[in-house]
């Protein structure tokens, strides 16, 4: 089976070609009607206009991370007693840790904040001298690196407050079996 395309042909005159009258290419601008008007400002406007041609345009895409505090529900319940608080010691860590790792926050003191990975892990995040980890309370962002990971000496934490704050160390809590 063969089929038959027309061609399109330059509208001259109205007869057989008057079918064609809606493929040809307008005249002017696009962008502008012709009923635009002649203000003092429509030929300053025309002329940026007038040259169709197009610079480089860059796509850029940004991800932001939020991390909400651990329990919300439970934040300000009392904690049941118990009869030994648990205690816990320090040891290092790696300087890096996967963001989707982060299952919440918490404030540890006025200067570190207690991240919970979705393993159960407990890590101790210092923050800059100048910066209050209250100010955290709500949880934080953080902007998603090439890498997925939050590092302490390269990122920074922003709060729902507006506080934005370096993580200077990273460590793991253990608790201690003594």
């Amino acid at each position: 089976m063969l089929l038959t395309v027309p061609v399109a042909t330059p509208v001259t005159e109205r007869g057989d070609d008057a079918q064609w009258a809606a493929a040809t290419i307008p005249a002017g601008s696009p962008l502008i009607d012709d009923e635009f008007g002649h203000g003092p400002f429509a030929s300053f406007i025309l002329d940026g206009l007038a040259d169709q041609g197009w610079d480089q345009m860059r796509i850029e895409q940004r991800m932001i991370i939020r991390i909400a505090p651990r329990l919300p529900s439970q934040m300000y319940a009392p904690l049941p007693a118990s009869p030994q608080p648990l205690r816990f010691y320090e040891r290092k860590t790696d300087k890096c840790l996967p963001i989707a790792s982060i299952a919440g926050v918490q404030i540890e003191s006025q200067d570190r904040l207690l991240l919970v990975t979705r393993n159960r892990k407990l890590i101790g995040a210092s923050l800059d001298k100048s910066c209050r980890a209250r100010d955290f309370y709500s949880g934080f962002y953080v902007e998603r690196n090439e890498d997925g990971r939050l590092c302490a000496g390269r990122d920074t934490i922003h709060s729902r407050a507006g506080a934005n704050c370096a993580i200077t160390k990273m460590r793991e809590l253990v608790p201690d079996d003594d």
